[in-house]
C-alpha cells in the first residue's frame, strides 16, 4: 500500500470510528493529493503519487500548518492551537525521520572538505544534498550550518 492510499484507509477509519479530526486532516490531505494529480494531468488514482512527490506535498502542508498556527497563537485561539498542533502532528507521521543536528553537521562537514568548498560554493552544497540527502534532512538547519561553518 502507498503513503497515499494510506490516507484513503486513514478516511475510512475515521468516519467509522467517529474521528472527526483525524477525519478532517486526513480528507485535507486526501484533497491536496488529488489537486496534485489534476494539476500535474495524471490519472486520479493516488496509487500514481510518488513518495517523493507525496512528501513534497506533505511538507508543504506542513509549513502552511505551521505558519497559521504562528498566528493563531498570536491571536489567543487556543482551539485552533489545538486543531493545528494535532494536524502537524498527524502529517509528520508521515514523513521520513529527518537526521539530527549533529549528523547533519557532520555529512556538512564532511562535503566541504572533500570538495574543498568555500563560501562562494553555497549553492553547490545545498544541490549535493538535495541529490543525496533529500527526505533525510532539514533544509532549513543545513542552511544554517553550512553559513556557520563556512563564516569560521
Amino acid at each position: 500500500m502507498s503513503l497515499a492510499e494510506k490516507i484513503q484507509e486513514d478516511v475510512k477509519s475515521a468516519l467509522k470510528g467517529g474521528d472527526k479530526k483525524k477525519l478532517s486532516i486526513a480528507r485535507y490531505l486526501s484533497s491536496e493529493l488529488k489537486n496534485y494529480l489534476i494539476k500535474e494531468n495524471l490519472d486520479r488514482e493516488l496509487s500514481k503519487i510518488s513518495d517523493d512527490n507525496f512528501y513534497k506535498i506533505v511538507k508543504t502542508q506542513v509549513k502552511q500548518k505551521k505558519e497559521s498556527l504562528e498566528f493563531a497563537e498570536k491571536a489567543g485561539d487556543s482551539i485552533k492551537v489545538n486543531d493545528l498542533t494535532y494536524d502537524i502532528k498527524y502529517l509528520n507521521g508521515f514523513l521520513p525521520q529527518l537526521k539530527g543536528e549533529e549528523e547533519t553537521l557532520n555529512i556538512i562537514t564532511n562535503i566541504i572538505n572533500v570538495n574543498k568548498f568555500t563560501s562562494k560554493d553555497f549553492g553547490k552544497i545545498m544541490g549535493l544534498l538535495k541529490k543525496d540527502y533529500n527526505n533525510q534532512i532539514d533544509f532549513n538547519l543545513a542552511s544554517q550550518i553550512i553559513k556557520n561553518t563556512l563564516n569560521e
